[in-house]
């Protein structure tokens, strides 16, 4: 084991490393930092340089000062003697981190916790207030996205629609979804994303407003009020993703990604509660798209006056950053280019494709075809099935209370993040899939007319189950980007999601191409798919997952260099 001490070039502070271990193959394994005082690991009158004796005399002092405090780059290999150690007398707040050990993970943040972010009281309050923002606003996303759901229903009996119009009117969505995904990404990069994240509230919540005007006044404006409802939240993940990969540390990833994210769960079960009654006694099915537009617009005046031009919020950088920054401006020298070519080249990005792929096949596969797949196969009542319709949702947010806090019990109790990852997938997908060819088997052994209320109570449990373990994924896939690379965290959600949409589009479509083609066998056409995929995505990613950071533009430039 060996063991190396760091000092930042500010000479208040300084990082201390212990356990650095290095494979056979170079790559550096477990590394854990603490931030001290300067005059505490090192003699007052020696900050710029390590002095030791005996087993320490080995040590080595890395000083990133070009590169901003605190930060190496692949191409910066730290020197580590086997026997070398440094003692902090006062550790304060560790932050886990990687080291390169010569081409290795990228551009790595080896400023403790402590020091980049504000770890006050007052500072985690702040945190986790605006935390609770982002909650609310992808509760009101998928609000505006069920209310549709629960409305095409008496809007249908209302127009005369046909099942194409419906059809029509449900994917209307997803086509301004899939449109705003990749350029989100690039939006919340560039500016950020708590200003990206506001403009998409507000188109989206705008798009909700004007649905019933736009419904009376023709099917065509209709179908754009809700291309704009879907091209508002799909700028939403990425922006948020940027938010918190930007302004959460790493020990508290897991924690914020599942609480951002599970207000998706929150307002998905909320809708499909609470619309009925609303447009039962509130003034028909136009009400439920006023309410919710007028929530939108409420969150966004909460969200511009309180978080969206606060800083504080956010990583502090180093004086010696600043001054990097402010140099390359004054000498003319451009950003770099978005790296496209290292991301599909990496083994890890890929694993994020697939499972990203996977979760929105499941994920609105289900929430599409479950009301029709209760109402038919187990000849539930349509209003029976809407209220079942509910129970995998429940399962899913009371899971969620349970998965963060069990994701960060195990990184602090020592398992590796790249591990934590591939476990949270594994329970998403591989119990997933078990789950649903329990209900495919249920399914196909029961006709119709033998079905009793034990047949609906199994069927409903193994759907609970699988849902349940579905909340696994905000620690596992939602949290995977943040961990590459937190620079272009937004813009690769954007282009998982992208994937991601075009799949919850295929499901839709191919689970009643399937029905129709198997003579309405609901386990060969619904579940089976769903299973198979989950099982191939959850082994793609225990091969290639690896939460180590990546330096994106290192590898951009090397292959440009080779080019």
């Amino acid at each position: 084991m060996a063991s190396v001490g760091v000092m930042s070039a500010a000479a208040s502070k300084v990082a201390v490393f212990t356990g650095v271990r290095s494979s056979a193959r170079g790559a550096a394994r477990g590394v854990r930092t603490a931030a001290v005082p300067g005059g505490a690991a090192f003699p007052a009158k020696s900050q710029g340089r390590a002095l030791a004796t005996g087993p320490q005399r080995k040590a080595v002092l890395a000083i990133g000062s070009q590169k901003g405090a605190g930060f190496l780059s692949s191409s910066e290999s730290l020197a580590v003697s086997a026997r070398a150690s440094v003692f902090a007398p006062e550790a304060v707040r560790g932050a886990s981190v990687v080291v390169s050990s010569g081409g290795g993970a990228g551009p790595v943040d080896l400023v403790a916790e402590d020091v980049r972010f504000d770890m006050s009281k007052e500072g985690e309050k702040k945190r986790w207030s605006m935390i609770f923002a982002l909650f609310c606003a992808f509760v009101l996303c998928n609000l505006d996205k069920v209310n549709m759901s629960v409305a095409i229903v008496p809007m249908a009996a209302s127009f005369g629609w046909t099942s194409v119009e419906k059809g029509l009117v449900q994917s209307a969505f997803f086509w301004g979804y899939a449109f705003t995904q990749v350029p989100g990404g690039y939006l919340a990069s560039k500016y950020g994303g708590k200003i990206v994240l506001f403009a998409g509230v507000m188109l989206w919540s705008f798009g909700t407003l004007i649905a019933p005007a736009c419904a009376n006044f023709s099917f065509t404006a209709l179908l754009v009020s809700r291309f704009l409802v879907g091209l508002g939240e799909g700028v939403a993940p990425s922006a948020a993703t940027g938010i918190l990969a930007k302004g959460i540390p790493g020990s508290q990833r897991s924690k914020a990604v599942t609480a951002t994210f599970g207000g998706l769960d929150v307002g998905s079960l909320s809708g499909l509660i609470i619309a009925p009654p609303i447009i039962l006694f509130l003034g028909g099915w136009p009400a439920v798209f006023y309410l919710f537009g007028i929530l939108g617009f409420i969150w966004g005046t909460w969200w511009f006056l309180c978080y969206m031009n606060d800083k504080s919020t956010d990583a502090i950088p180093t004086p010696e950053e600043l001054a990097a920054e402010e140099a390359r401006k004054a000498a003319g020298i451009k950003a770099d280019p978005i790296p496209w070519g290292a991301f599909f080249t990496n083994k890890s990005f890929w694993a994020l494709m697939a499972a990203h792929f996977t979760w929105n096949y499941f994920s609105y596969g289900l929430l599409a075809w479950l009301p029709s797949f209760l109402s038919s196969a187990l000849n539930v009542t349509l209003t029976k099935s809407s209220f079942l319709s509910i129970l995998p949702y429940l399962a899913t947010v009371a899971m969620t209370l349970i998965v963060a806090p069990t994701a960060d019990k195990l990184e602090k109790g020592g398992m590796a993040r790249t591990n934590v990852r591939k476990l949270s997938q594994s329970l998403c997908f591989a119990g997933g899939a078990v789950a649903l060819t329990g209900v495919a088997y249920v399914v196909n052994s029961t006709p119709p007319e033998a079905v009793t209320q034990g047949t609906v109570a199994l069927v409903i449990t193994l759907l609970s189950i699988c849902f349940g373990l579905g909340a696994w994924v905000r620690t596992g896939l939602f949290c995977g980007h943040a961990d590459l690379s937190v620079k272009y965290a937004s813009i690769m959600l954007g282009v998982t999601n992208t994937l991601a949409a075009i799949a919850s589009t295929l499901s839709t479509f191919f689970t009643g191409y399937f029905f129709s083609a198997t003579g309405g066998n609901w386990a060969l056409s619904l579940f089976i798919p769903i299973a198979v995929f989950q099982v191939f995505s959850t082994v793609i990613f225990a091969v290639l997952w690896d939460s180590n950071p990546v330096d994106f533009d290192a590898i951009q430039k090397a292959k440009t260099v080779a080019a």
